[in-house]
């Protein structure tokens, strides 16, 4: 799946800061944050890491908080399209290899 899909399958809304934007995955998917821990995702950085959710950042600089249930908030993307592309970049990075 490449990243134009994976932006078809996230509804993206404004955050209420309006600084934000949010990634909701239109199907549900469950995202394995223990196994995040331990593995290295490629192009990411992982900043934070929880049992409830993870925060990334890609090498633009978008910070990105990844959620079990696959929603994220991007932060510190210039322009919505910059947003969708690190979500879609954050969803193919976390589906290669892992249980989603």
């Amino acid at each position: 799946m490449d990243a134009e899909d994976r932006q078809d399958s996230l509804f993206f809304k404004l955050c209420s800061d309006h600084l934000s934007i949010e990634a909701i995955p239109r199907r549900a998917i469950r995202v394995d944050i223990a196994e995040l821990k331990n593995r290295a995702i490629l192009g990411l950085e992982l900043i934070l890491w929880t049992p409830h959710f993870v925060v990334l950042r890609n090498r633009a600089g978008q910070e990105i908080t990844l959620r079990r249930n696959g929603r994220m908030i991007i932060r510190k993307a210039e322009s919505e399209p910059v947003a969708k592309r690190a979500a879609a970049e954050v969803m193919n990075a976390v589906c290669v290899g892992s249980k989603i």
